[in-house]
């Protein structure tokens, strides 16, 4: 079995998988993704790099998914903020819901917040 190292007994079902070679072969139960151990028996499977990963994982290893709609990110133009990517219009004020991209904020309890709000809102008087 290509994942588990385990021989494979004659007369065992095996996974062959295509797009990996037919040189590989897995116990059904050891068909998984790489990533979150889904098992991919009867599921599109991607391989890549010598791994095999569920639709959502490989789509994860290719373009950046936003913390704000947990959608992937398509367009060229995104931000990276709080050590995550964001669509640009996701990234906003916690308060106001202004769009914060490309501009200073600051952080309160976790949440960004513009200027303007944190001086409205938060700032001590």
């Amino acid at each position: 079995c290509y994942y588990c190292k385990l021989d494979m007994k004659e007369g065992d079902p095996a996974v062959y998988a295509e797009r990996a070679g037919y040189d590989k072969l897995w116990h059904p139960g050891c068909f998984i993704c790489c990533t979150c151990s889904e098992l991919l028996v009867d599921m599109i499977y991607f391989w890549k790099n010598g791994e095999l990963y569920c639709g959502r994982h490989y789509c994860d290893s290719e373009r950046p998914r936003c913390a704000g709609c947990d959608e992937l990110i398509f367009s060229n133009e995104y931000t990276l903020a709080e050590g995550q990517n964001w669509h640009l219009k996701h990234f906003c004020c916690f308060d106001c819901d202004c769009v914060l991209a490309g501009v200073t904020y600051i952080t309160m309890y976790d949440n960004p917040v513009c200027k303007s709000c944190y001086m409205k809102n938060h700032a001590a008087v």
